[in-house]
C-alpha cells in the first residue's frame, strides 16, 4: 500500500504543479512576449542604425563644410597677402613719387634762389653804376664849376650850369 500512496502523491505535490504552471507561463510568455520584445529590440536597433547613419551624414557634411571653410580661409589669406603686397607696392610708389616731388620742389627753389641772386646782382650793379654815374657827374660838375667860376658871369655858361643841375636832380 505504500506504493499506491506514493503514486498518488506525485499528482498532489504542489511543487510539481508550481513547476508545471511556471513552465506553461514561461512558454506562453515567451510565445507572446518574445515577438513584442523582438519588435522592441528591432525598433531600438533600427533607431540606433538611423542615428548612426544620421551621425555619418552629419560628419560628412561637417567635413565638407570644414573643407569649404579651409578653402575660404586659404583664399582669404591669399587675398590678404595680395592686398599687403599691393599696399607695399603703393607705399613704395608713393615714396618714390614723394622723393621725386621733393627733388623737383628743391630744384625749383634752388632755381628761384639763383634767379633772385642774379636779379639782386643786376640790381646791385645797376645801383653801383647809378651811384658811380652820380658821383662822376657830381665830381665833373664841381670840377666844371671850379674851372668856370671865373667865367660865371657869362649868361650862356650860367644857363648851362643851371640846366645841368636840373638834370642831375
Amino acid at each position: 500500500m505504500v506504493a499506491h500512496e506514493t503514486a498518488e502523491l506525485w499528482y498532489h505535490d504542489p511543487k510539481l504543479w508550481v513547476a508545471i504552471g511556471f513552465t506553461i507561463f514561461a512558454l506562453l510568455a515567451l510565445k507572446f512576449l518574445l515577438p513584442i520584445i523582438n519588435k522592441g529590440l528591432d525598433g531600438r536597433a533600427d533607431k540606433i542604425r538611423e542615428q548612426l547613419e544620421q551621425a555619418t551624414r552629419l560628419r560628412a557634411e561637417a567635413e565638407a563644410l570644414l573643407a569649404t571653410y579651409k578653402a575660404q580661409q586659404e583664399a582669404t589669406l591669399k587675398e590678404a597677402e595680395d592686398i599687403i603686397a599691393a599696399a607695399k607696392r603703393d607705399a613704395k610708389n608713393l615714396r618714390e613719387k614723394a622723393a621725386e616731388d621733393l627733388k623737383i620742389a628743391l630744384d625749383r627753389r634752388i632755381q628761384q634762389a639763383e634767379e633772385k641772386i642774379a636779379r639782386a646782382e643786376i640790381e646791385a650793379v645797376a645801383e653801383i653804376r647809378t651811384q658811380l654815374i652820380d658821383d662822376a657827374t657830381n665830381v665833373a660838375r664841381e670840377s666844371i664849376i671850379e674851372h668856370l667860376s671865373t667865367t660865371k658871369d657869362d649868361p650862356a655858361i650860367a644857363q648851362t650850369l643851371v640846366s645841368i643841375e636840373r638834370q642831375i636832380h
